[in-house]
């Protein structure tokens, strides 16, 4: 749990300090220079833990394919939170564990009822909420949260088919390794100019942040851990986004956006108890030793 928290607490930060150099500096030059400092950071420990000869594994299909949408969901993501509230792009981008949900009725043919079904759809109104479909208050840049969060499903729905024996860091590697490359070929259409080192040196702290937030959540779900029972500390990634968006910017969210994000909250957190309780209908109707047991 604390691990979770701790996670949810670095990418805040990290989102912060991104949103503060982006305000200053083209916004692929900021995701190139942090994305070299990622690449080193987590290329160190793919050295140090002696992971190196895994990294043949990071050209199949599946990996870069990964990567790729790594890809894509930062430059949505990134380009969204400069134009908008942190808490509010945050709060979006939660609904990722809905639509995985929904996206493992279609692509792998589990079954969801019609109680999960209604937590979707509900989750779905919050994200309506955020993005004020009203001519007088519609958020255009939200709808880029929308599409980062869709790009993110197809990226975990990847994940779930990666070769377990790639490292966990060799694939954090790979997704440094991606904004690297992504930040030039953002270049060709940007005006960048020379970044000063106080600047670069804020971009490392956070590269740290990101990194450290990628390790405490594979710390929070890997062994025994009850899935169930840490899940519900992701949504702390509201507070922390709240506390970094109200002290460096002065962002308030109005009652749309937080009567949005407590139906996406409500509705995630429902839709893991349902989850729960299936599972263990399943459990007690599969006896001890049975085949599926």
């Amino acid at each position: 749990m604390l691990a979770l928290m701790g996670a949810m607490a670095a990418f805040a930060v990290n989102d912060m300090v991104m949103k503060l150099t982006a305000q200053k500096y083209a916004l692929g030059e900021v995701i190139m220079v942090r994305g070299i400092l990622a690449t080193l950071l987590t290329g160190s420990f793919v050295i140090g833990l002696g992971y190196v000869s895994t990294l043949r594994g990071i050209f199949s299909k599946l990996v870069l394919s990964r990567t790729a949408c790594d890809g894509m969901a930062m430059v949505l993501f990134t380009t969204a939170l400069i134009h908008m509230p942190l808490a509010e792009l945050s709060a979006i981008n939660l609904v990722s564990p809905l639509l995985i949900t929904a996206a493992a009725v279609i692509f792998f043919a589990e079954e969801v009822g019609w109680r999960r079904w209604l937590a979707i759809i509900v989750g779905f109104f919050g994200t309506v909420l955020i993005i004020k479909p009203t001519p007088g208050a519609f958020n255009a840049w939200a709808l880029l949260g929308v599409a980062t969060a869709f790009v993110s499903v197809a990226r975990d729905m990847i994940t779930r088919k990666l070769d377990p024996k790639i490292p966990s860091v060799v694939i954090s590697f790979m997704a440094a390794f991606g904004s690297m490359v992504i930040g030039p070929i953002m270049g060709l259409f940007e005006e960048w100019r020379p970044m000063a080192s106080a600047d670069v040196a804020v971009l490392g702290i956070s590269a740290i942040f990101l990194a450290s937030g990628h390790l405490m959540v594979v710390m929070a779900f890997r062994g025994s851990v009850d899935v169930a029972a840490i899940a519900p500390f992701r949504y702390t990634l509201l507070i922390w986004a709240g506390l970094c968006g109200y002290f460096a910017f002065g962002e308030v969210p109005d009652r749309y956006a937080i009567t949005g994000s407590l139906l996406i909250v409500g509705s995630g957190l429902y839709a893991l108890h349902r989850e729960v309780v299936r599972r263990r209908a399943v459990a007690a109707v599969v006896p001890p030793g049975e085949p599926g047991s």
